[in-house]
This record gives C-alpha cells, structure tokens and sequence, in this order.
C-alpha cells in the first residue's frame, strides 16, 4: 500500500468487511433485506474499489462512485425501514457507510491529480 492507493485498498477491506457482516454478525436470518443492500452494496464497494487500487491509470471519478455507495449505505436502513428491526445491520451498514466516504473523501482531495495521469514518452 504504497502512494496513493492506501485509501482504495481500505475500501476493498470496507466492501469485504460489509459482505460478510451480516453472516458473521448473524443478521442473514433476521432480514433478507438488510443481508442483500449490505451484500450487494460491499461488493460493489469491494470491487470498484479494488478496480482503482489494482490499475495504474483509474478513472478519477471511481473515488466518487465509491463515495456514492458509501452514502447509500448509509441511508439505506432507513429508506428500506430495517432501522428500527435489525440494528446490527443498521450500525454495520451506517459505520462502514462513514468510513468509505470520509477514505474516498480524503483520497480524492488530498491526492494531487497527477499521480492518476499515465505519463507517456
């Protein structure tokens, strides 16, 4: 993790931690909702994030698609109403929200743009 690809692979570790978050924390029986946003949310997460960590000339706007899922997964407890039902998953799903969006935050901002270019001779 070297440069600026730190805050990506944290996101890879959100997005994974958020997959198995509702098997490991036991909330797969509780709600199928809850266990589909959290599943579908961290893979993409996961993936996009590991898309930007793994290649040399990313896209700049995956910071902000990743940023996006962070929010959604903040607000999703509340717009599908497991907030008040299963609140491990809404304390999963609203912690590992926060910390995607503030990584994708500061890595798009306090990342200089030159370092995504692809120098050419």
């Amino acid at each position: 993790m070297t440069g600026t690809r730190w805050g990506a692979w944290l996101n890879v570790i959100a997005g994974v931690l958020l997959v198995i978050a509702p098997f490991a924390l036991g909330y797969h029986t509780l709600s199928d909702v809850a266990m589909y946003e959290a599943v579908a949310v961290g893979l993409l997460i996961g993936g996009i994030a590991l898309w930007s960590a793994l290649s040399t000339d990313a896209p700049t706007y995956l910071d902000h698609i990743v940023a996006l899922f962070g929010g959604w997964s903040i607000v999703a407890p509340f717009v599908f109403a497991y907030d008040s039902t299963v609140e491990v998953a809404r304390n999963t799903d609203i912690v590992v929200g926060i910390a995607v969006v503030l990584i994708a935050l500061v890595r798009h901002f306090y990342v200089s743009p030159m370092t995504r270019q692809k120098v050419t001779a």
